[in-house]
């Protein structure tokens, strides 16, 4: 039995309350991963760690009972309403600078973060490991690297991504994954996966966020829904931590 959950805003829901262009091109994400996290994490009293403070944490703290905690680039704060950790997930590659001091966590969420970051996943994902209970989950979201958009771009001497920006608190994205990519990281950090799931999410391409272009939005949506699920736009993947042996 899981504990009770608020109703998950829609995304219409969630973009007239934050009408920013960043939380309308992700707003059926969010309603995706709060359905998901409401629908598989256990209930009782749990502590949530949500790596990138964002929108999404806000509507994370009102729709799951729950202890949410932040990790990113902010100062630490002992905030009892919104308590943040700073660590840069790039410095994960050395172990000897990994945070000891936090966790453990019944669930980490970690959306739109790992193709941000210059870092092996293998290290960084060691790293999540160890802020989890045995048994604890990881929220994992994160574009798909073989998208049908993606294909397209290439097939017309395109390179379907950003420029590395200068700015190192928002670098762009470094490297996309597949699937098997990502589960094969897992795996090698400690994780057996309990479900993937390839959506096409994403509210409207890049280009239709300024124009605010509805209708261009809505056919590409429609249309998304119709192609294979290997070439959707984006990838949730729940890991969970499984338990040593020795334990």
């Amino acid at each position: 039995m899981k504990a009770s959950t608020a109703r998950t805003p829609s995304p219409k829901e969630i973009r007239r309350r934050f009408p920013d262009n960043y939380t309308s091109f992700h707003a059926r994400r969010y309603m995706f991963l709060l359905d998901t996290i409401s629908r598989l994490l256990p209930e009782g009293d749990r502590r949530i760690l949500d790596i990138g403070r964002s929108t999404f944490t806000t509507l994370l703290r009102e729709q799951v009972p729950a202890q949410v905690d932040t990790l990113g680039f902010q100062p630490d704060s002992d905030d009892e309403h919104d308590r943040n950790f700073h660590f840069d997930l790039n410095d994960a590659q050395s172990e000897d600078r990994w945070r000891r001091d936090l966790g453990p966590y019944d669930a980490v969420v970690m959306a739109e973060v790992i193709e941000h970051l210059y870092t092996s996943p293998s290290l960084v994902l060691g790293f999540v490991n160890s802020l989890l209970r045995p048994g604890g989950l990881l929220f994992l979201q994160t574009p798909n690297a073989a998208a049908l958009n993606h294909r397209f771009k290439l097939l017309m001497g395109r390179n379907p991504y950003h420029l590395i920006s200068e700015n190192n608190t928002n670098p762009m994205h470094f490297r996309e994954y597949t699937v098997r990519e990502l589960t094969k990281y897992g795996r090698g950090a400690g994780f057996e996966v309990v479900e993937c799931a390839l959506e096409s999410y994403f509210e409207r391409p890049f280009s239709f966020r300024t124009t605010g272009d509805v209708a261009k939005s809505h056919w590409y949506a429609m249309a998304y829904r119709y192609v294979p699920k290997p070439l959707r736009t984006g990838i949730t993947m729940v890991l969970r931590r499984t338990t040593p042996q020795s334990a």
